[in-house]
């Protein structure tokens, strides 16, 4: 089975490729637990509700290329779309676009001689498509 180091992750926020100001990137869907226990169980029984999918980036923050960019977002919804390994799409490279609520900001964020760098974990509206071609 093939491993993949990230080096060489593709990041879009609105359709500007961010990749080169991005340090992180975390894709994450939980299914919400519905419980389904009836009288006369001895234990609890649950099924998987609805999809919850959360965008989590890391960047360097440059205030032209990424603040210019996501600061007019604050509120909105804009579409992201991250691939593992470079810009072609296939199986071993699947695309993954959402819908992120762009719903935080931090434009300054470190001390005396650090990188200022900008964390955000935005909510996903709807489901994440996956495209492998």
């Amino acid at each position: 089975m093939a491993k993949l180091v990230l080096t060489n992750a593709f990041i879009s926020i609105g359709g500007t490729d961010v990749s080169a100001n991005v340090a992180s990137v975390q894709i994450e869907t939980t299914a919400d637990e519905i419980e389904t226990t009836a009288f006369g169980s001895t234990g609890k029984t649950r099924v998987g509700g609805l999809l919850d999918t959360t965008i989590s980036l890391d960047m360097h923050n440059d205030y032209s290329a990424i603040e210019g960019l996501v600061y007019p977002l604050i509120g909105s919804t804009t579409t992201v779309i991250v691939k593992p390994n470079g810009t072609a799409v296939s199986t071993a490279n699947p695309s993954y676009t959402m819908l992120a609520n762009v719903l935080s900001w931090n434009p300054i964020n470190g001390a005396v001689g650090e990188l200022n760098t900008v964390s955000v974990q935005w909510p996903v509206s709807g489901t994440i498509t996956k495209a492998t071609a």
